[in-house]
C-alpha cells in the first residue's frame, strides 16, 4: 500500500518533468526562431536597398541627376537605419554630398570613377552579409 502513494508522486513528478521541460524547450526554440526571422528579415531588406542603390547608380547622367538624387537620398536614408557599419554610413553619406554638390564642381569630379567605387564598397559589404 505505502508503495503505491510512491509511484504515484514518482509518476506525477516526471510528468511534470516533462512539461516543464517541453515548455522550457518550446520557450527558448521561439526564441531561437523570432531571432532568426528577424536576421533574415534584415539582410532581405539591405539586399533590396542595396540593390535599389546600385540600379540608381549605374544608371544615373547629368540629364537625370536631379530626379536620382532624391531617389538616392531616399534609399541611403533607409540604409543607414538599416546598417551598422560606420565607415558604410560614411561612404554612403560622403556618396550623397558628392552628388549635392555635384552641379557645382562638375569638370573636377568624375562621377563614373565615384559611382564605380561605391558600387565595389556595396559589393564588399554584401560579401560579408
Amino acid at each position: 500500500m505505502i508503495a503505491l502513494p510512491a509511484i504515484n508522486t514518482i509518476a506525477s513528478n516526471a510528468l511534470f518533468g516533462t512539461i516543464a521541460t517541453k515548455l522550457i524547450d518550446s520557450v527558448i526554440s521561439s526564441k531561437i526562431s523570432q531571432k532568426q526571422d528577424s536576421k533574415k528579415w534584415l539582410r532581405e531588406k539591405k539586399l533590396s536597398a542595396f540593390s535599389n542603390l546600385s540600379d540608381e547608380v549605374v544608371t544615373i547622367t547629368c540629364e537625370n541627376l536631379t530626379e536620382k538624387k532624391v531617389i538616392i537620398r531616399t534609399i541611403i536614408s533607409k540604409l543607414v537605419l538599416l546598417i551598422e557599419d560606420k565607415k558604410l554610413i560614411n561612404t554612403l553619406n560622403n556618396y550623397m554630398f558628392i552628388l549635392e554638390e555635384y552641379e557645382c564642381f562638375k569638370n573636377e569630379i568624375d562621377m563614373k570613377t565615384i559611382n564605380n567605387e561605391l558600387i565595389n564598397t556595396i559589393r564588399n559589404h554584401l560579401k560579408n552579409l
